[in-house]
């Protein structure tokens, strides 16, 4: 909900080509006027956008020790819950912290003016060029801006591994449970769940690490790609709602469940005829 909030306000748009900048239109905006207000939120969303695939991460954890049954699930009690929940939020704010490093200067305005056409003074920005050019006019690497965002970047492999370690982990314990299921219910049970998982597991690699190493690494590359920023920043939106799909329609009970919701919803009261006999007036009524 508040990184939704945040999204609305904000309304950011990113430019990755020769750079990767995160912009925010102030022209006739709530903080037109208050650039640095705006430079914070803007950088916050990201922040809490990477708290928020940090947290995605912590959930594969959950589940492989879930799956384990050797009581590792006290690992996520008491004191290490507090470790589990602060973990995101570091990330969040170092990324949030190095964004804010990388905001607007003297330096990138003209080049961002010159370069994207943007109307400088009414937008705030946070991001940097890969390369640069000195005053011999040779390409040189820029780098502090740069190493910057390579940071945020390697920083994004963390969660990526986890997701993807953990997940496989799970996915073999899932699949050893299939072929020891006590009951029929109980085997077809461990199968939805191991559909489930492959499924999730695979929506965030595709429609969240993919579009930011697209992002990220693209520039760097030198690969251009203006015109899949609507079709890649869609990803993320989609993302919230995809997630809990393989759950609901892979496994039969949450399934069942979730359509007899809707069905009782939209069904319709039918009115049907009642025919009956009546032995005292030998007759039939309807």
């Amino acid at each position: 909900m508040l990184l939704s909030t945040l999204a609305f306000l904000v309304e950011p748009y990113l430019i990755s080509d020769a750079s990767f900048f995160l912009v925010m239109n102030l022209k006739d905006g709530l903080f037109e006027n208050y650039p640095t207000v705006a430079l914070l939120l803007l950088d916050g969303l990201a922040g809490l956008f990477d708290t928020t695939i940090h947290a995605i991460s912590i959930s594969f954890v959950f589940r492989y020790f879930a799956l384990q049954r050797e009581g590792r699930l006290r690992y996520f009690a008491g004191k290490f819950l507090c470790i589990w929940m602060a973990y995101p939020f570091v990330f969040g704010f170092i990324a949030m912290v190095i964004l804010y490093q990388l905001g607007p200067n003297d330096q990138f305005r003209q080049d961002l003016k010159n370069m994207y056409g943007l109307d400088i003074e009414k937008t705030t920005y946070s991001g940097g060029f890969y390369w640069t050019i000195d005053e011999y006019g040779d390409k040189i690497w820029n780098i502090k801006e740069a190493s910057g965002i390579m940071v945020l970047n390697i920083k994004k492999l963390i969660p990526l591994f986890i997701i993807f370690y953990f997940g496989t982990k799970s996915y073999k314990i899932i699949r050893g449970l299939v072929s020891q299921g006590e009951s029929e219910y109980s085997r077809r049970l461990q199968t939805q769940l191991y559909k489930a998982l492959v499924a999730q597991t695979l929506i965030p690699l595709f429609f969240i690490f993919f579009p930011l190493a697209v992002y990220g690494m693209g520039p760097f590359i030198g690969l251009s790609i203006e015109w899949a920023n609507l079709i890649l920043g869609s990803f993320f939106t989609v993302y919230p709602a995809l997630d809990p799909i393989p759950i609901i329609f892979l496994v039969d009970d949450y399934r069942n469940a979730f359509l007899n919701f809707f069905r009782r919803i939209f069904s319709k009261h039918q009115i049907a005829a009642v025919t009956f006999y009546d032995s005292n007036m030998n007759t039939f009524q309807a």
